[in-house]
């Protein structure tokens, strides 16, 4: 089980626990400049509202990724960090490589637990990330690449030959097994890859037999594509059956969040009903 934690508690998930949904939507890569400006200058309110409207629709945690010559992350990533959290009350999770701006948005969450995405298998970011992340109790999300293969690895072999090299590193400067999650990889439909999608869900089986938390950014799935809900849609309910522990995804896709407590109910994640019933009354209410 790995846990995260903030103002509204303790967030559970895991092998055999509720699956979690992580609003991707406050993402600065790729952003007109009607929006990159604002924050350029520290105007976050764009920002804020996409996550309080994650919190709305039904999304565990957000998660916020910025990268983007014209913001100074340093400054930025704390300081929306917190607000995020001061709005939603939801745990939230950092996606960058910056090791300063990570340092500052973790001291800035404290004492609540968050998490840093994206920790690859390269030994310089081994070395930089995962003491930072063992000085703030931070969970470490593992990309298995970078270390033994160029580019992303397509084969579930090498996918998991560096997952366990991330998960060797966590281990040996003290991160526990429970703090450690890998992602599978989504690779978008568009390049065509042979067997991709079966590659990734023999990676997740292989995560969930290992007992290790795993992760997939669903929102790659569809780049490129036209009907891209019905696509990203499919993908995650396909790969919760194979052991998916977590998901970046658009909280917006219709009928997502409702599909996902449904899945889990059936797969038993959700014991005695509880969050099915719990979202599907909240929906009769509204």
């Amino acid at each position: 089980m790995t846990t995260l934690t903030s103002k509204n508690g303790t967030l559970e998930f895991g092998p055999g626990f509720p699956t979690m949904l992580i609003n991707d939507q406050l993402h600065v890569i790729n952003k007109p400049e009607n929006i990159i400006a604002p924050l350029s200058e520290g105007k976050i309110d764009y920002f804020l509202e996409l996550a309080k409207w994650g919190k709305t629709v039904g999304t565990d945690m957000t998660a916020i990724l910025i990268s983007h010559p014209a913001i100074n992350e340093v400054e930025l990533l704390p300081k929306l960090a917190k607000a995020i959290h001061a709005e939603t009350e939801l745990p939230v999770g950092l996606d960058t490589r910056n090791p300063e701006a990570i340092e500052a948005a973790l001291a800035a969450l404290s004492p609540y637990k968050s998490i840093i995405w994206t920790v690859t298998a390269e030994q310089s970011v081994l070395e930089t990330l995962l003491p930072i992340a063992k000085k703030y109790n931070t969970v470490v999300a593992g990309m298995p690449m970078g270390n033994q293969t160029s580019g992303v690895p397509m084969t579930v072999e090498e996918r998991i030959s560096e997952a366990e090299i991330i998960i060797e590193a966590c281990l040996g400067i003290g991160i526990p097994k429970e703090d450690i999650v890998i992602d599978a990889i989504c690779m978008p439909v568009a390049l065509l890859e042979k067997n991709s999608y079966q590659i990734t869900l023999k990676t997740l089986a292989i995560l969930h037999e290992k007992g290790i938390t795993s992760q997939l950014g669903i929102g790659n799935a569809g780049s490129n594509m036209p009907d891209r809900d019905h696509i990203h849609l499919a993908y995650l309910l396909g790969a919760l059956s194979w052991g998916l522990d977590a998901a970046f995804i658009n909280p917006g896709i219709e009928g997502l969040i409702s599909s996902v407590r449904a899945m889990d109910m059936l797969t038993e994640r959700d014991p005695a009903c509880r969050r099915f019933l719990k979202h599907w009354r909240s929906h009769q209410e509204k």
